[in-house]
């Protein structure tokens, strides 16, 4: 009776040792394919499709590259954050565009855009930019509209203005490298960048 009771026992775990054995061998398997399809996925950079309700076109981001329609619809809005303000909302617009600001390219854009803040604050000026044309060159996103200013609640006049801005993406964050005006009918074109104003 003991001997059938020590055997039928000895059987139980053997049953459910092999049962582990099977467990255990299915997670290796699954394991090992998991493994092999990141590994075939390395270097394959994923293409996200993205239409934001503020944004009017979709556009696509891959990798360290964002679709040309997004710096399109980009452009005018950075354009307008730095070139819309008046003595009342500088500050608020100064750091919203300094919030987008390439790190490497941060203190020279807090400069200027705080020396330009300070200078709007003492003459009382405002400034509202309309875009009207985008034009693309990779990275570089030149911005043509009209650019009137006022100061003390008189206007100074309205002019059509272009301004160059330098994009970077990098890490799911889209980033403002340089914002300039420009003073040529060709704004890529090397030489053309006049020192950098926002009025």
């Amino acid at each position: 009776m003991m001997r059938r009771n020590y055997t039928s026992a000895l059987a139980e775990a053997v049953r459910r040792r092999n049962l582990w054995i099977l467990v255990a061998l299915l997670l290796g398997v699954s394991n090992l394919l998991l493994a092999g399809g990141l590994l075939s996925r390395l270097g394959v950079a994923e293409k996200t499709i993205v239409t934001p309700p503020a944004l009017h076109k979709p556009f696509s981001v891959q990798g360290e590259e964002v679709s040309p329609e997004y710096l399109e619809q980009m452009a005018p809005w950075f354009a307008g954050l730095a070139l819309t303000y008046n003595p009342d909302n500088i500050d608020y617009q100064v750091r919203q565009f300094l919030s987008y600001a390439d790190p490497r390219a941060y203190g020279e854009l807090a400069a200027r855009l705080e020396s330009d803040a300070e200078k709007v604050r003492r003459n009382q000026m405002s400034s509202v930019f309309h875009a009207r044309e985008v034009r693309i060159r990779g990275q570089l996103v030149a911005v043509t509209g009209t650019l009137m200013t006022l100061v003390a609640s008189k206007s100074t006049g309205q002019r059509e203005a272009t301004f160059l801005i330098e994009f970077n993406y990098r890490n799911g964050r889209l980033t403002v490298r340089r914002f300039l005006e420009v003073q040529s009918d060709d704004p890529f074109a090397a030489g053309t960048v006049a020192a950098g104003r926002r009025s």
